[in-house]
């Protein structure tokens, strides 16, 4: 090495020395009034017309605001951009009046047309969204005084929660007019949301910042959320303990949680959810067919290990088709613990030999890919427990169906019995039980146990204002469905977050939804 090359390298390194160290920011450098929160689950599409996951709505419902909105911490809604809503007396035709100063973020008038010409691109481009709306409105128009006037193909007492979700919501001309859906919304997001869009980048994150002029409710608690998508929920566990995020959410296991239980500076917020689970047994395919044989399954059923050994607090057993959430129909009368004797009986009735002689082939599906490992991990342990105490053998489990493939083979009535989740769209008894009992949904049409009986306390259920005899109804309907051994509720799941302390403000919807808008940092 020559005399000048040694000279140039003492130099640089004295320098290296002079010069001050760059260090890694701090994991907690958010600034103060902008909250990050981490999920495995970003939304695929913000085009209100193509988003049908509670993922995408929980976005859109702070990037729009609709005719009604859910108070928050409720299941109660109020009116928003609506200023005025007429029920007819059939509860067939909601009549709307629009708030004079109803506007998008860039100053575009919102009309009644505007909501119009959104339903309608809703329904025409037929995506997932679009059964939000189908089921349920039957014409919508904006009549000679600039009212917006549905006309719903039956009686749908929580329409109004309806019209809080995105399929419902005005989209800006330069969305409403395009004839294919927009996903990733390329040429912007338009809104009339207490946030504006700041940036979209698909499998990576979501940026909302706080409209400053936002007149349609109270301003946001913070300037901007940040959304982070994750790959694996352990990348989304290593983020939150290094406080790169300040909340896990949509994400996290009971493994996860047990792993992030305990560490100081965090705190896990749960709420009952929405969601429950029931095993469903088709009555025209064997073994299922024969009564007895759905009584015994029934009387067998052991929920309560399930939720000790492998649920943990992210489930409760439940004996009720509508969950406690809803006092009025729930009606807990399917056996909360199992009783062998009774099952032995009725299998033995229906001519089922004791164990040696006969397997009962009955076999019980469900799906990892749409529920996750640890619902089937449930389903194993549900199945070990019920049959413990009892001298009969059932057939195993099958849960490596699509999800897609799985909800098709329930929904068009090919498996003997399957273990399926509910989550309704709207918060309200009857968006359980319609989808679950009525003749005119395809669960029970295709598994045969709809029965016109049921569809008539359905439909008067849908329309009387009185409140004792829809309580009687809801239990009639559960007394009815427990004698036929048609369906037999498992258990409600739970809504976990965990976010820093410093984060207050959380409040999680039982129906799946984050306020983006409550959350601040002390």
């Amino acid at each position: 090495m020559t005399l000048a090359r040694r000279s140039v390298l003492l130099v640089l390194a004295l320098l290296s020395l002079l010069l001050p160290l760059r260090s890694p920011a701090p994991i907690d450098a958010q600034e103060a009034d902008t909250i990050i929160i981490g999920t495995t689950d970003l939304p695929r599409s913000l085009d209100p017309a193509d988003a049908y996951d509670f993922a995408a709505w929980e976005v859109l419902s702070h990037l729009y605001t609709g005719l009604t909105r859910q108070i928050p911490g409720t299941f109660d809604y109020e009116l928003a951009l609506a200023s005025d809503v007429d029920i007819s007396a059939d509860g067939l035709t909601y009549t709307f009046a629009l708030r004079e100063d109803a506007a998008f973020a860039d100053g575009t008038p919102i009309t009644a047309q505007d909501f119009v010409t959104s339903i309608e691109r809703v329904i025409a481009l037929n995506r997932p969204a679009a059964s939000a709306v189908t089921p349920y409105v039957a014409g919508v128009e904006a009549d000679a005084d600039g009212r917006l006037v549905f006309t719903l193909a039956r009686p749908v007492p929580y329409f109004l929660a309806l019209l809080a979700l995105p399929p419902y919501y005005a989209q800006h001309p330069s969305l409403a007019q395009q004839a294919q859906p927009d996903p990733f919304l390329r040429e912007g997001l338009i809104g009339s949301g207490p946030y504006r869009l700041e940036d979209y980048a698909p499998g990576q994150s979501i940026t909302l910042v706080a409209d400053a002029d936002y007149a349609f409710g109270p301003a946001p608690q913070n300037a901007r959320v940040i959304l982070r998508q994750h790959a694996y929920a352990r990348d989304l566990r290593a983020a939150l303990r290094q406080h790169e995020v300040d909340m896990a959410w949509r994400a996290l296991s009971k493994i996860d949680l047990d792993a992030l239980d305990g560490v100081a500076g965090l705190a896990q917020h749960s709420v009952p959810s929405t969601r429950a689970y029931y095993l469903v047994m088709n009555q025209e395919l064997e073994p299922t067919d024969d009564p007895l044989v759905r009584e015994a399954m029934v009387r067998l059923l052991e929920r309560e290990e399930a939720v000790e050994q492998v649920f943990g607090g992210q489930m409760t057993a439940l004996t009720s088709l509508v969950p406690p959430l809803f006092a009025e129909a729930y009606t807990p009368l399917w056996p909360d613990a199992p009783d062998a004797p009774a099952a032995e009986e009725a299998l033995t009735a229906a001519a089922y030999s004791a164990r040696g002689s006969y397997r009962l082939g009955f076999g019980v599906a469900t799906s990892r890919y749409l529920y996750g490992d640890l619902l089937v991990s449930g389903v194993e342990q549900l199945l070990r427990a019920s049959l413990r105490e009892t001298d009969f053998v059932l057939g195993g489990l099958s849960s490596d169906r699509a999800g897609n493939d799985f909800m098709r083979d329930v929904r068009e009535g090919t498996l003997s019995a399957a273990v399926i989740a509910w989550m309704p769209i709207a918060p309200h008894p009857l968006a359980y039980l319609r989808p679950l009992a009525h003749g005119d949904a395809p669960i029970p049409a295709n598994a045969r146990y709809a029965t016109p009986e049921l569809d008539e306390l359905l439909d008067e259920a849908a329309t009387t204002d009185d409140a004792a005899r829809r309580e009687a109804i809801y239990t009639a309907i559960a007394r009815t469905l427990l004698d036929d051994y048609a369906i037999a509720p498992l258990w409600q799941d739970t809504h976990t977050l965990v976010a820093w302390d410093d984060i207050y403000g959380v409040t999680i919807e039982p129906n799946g939804l984050l306020r983006f808008d409550l959350l601040a940092r002390e």
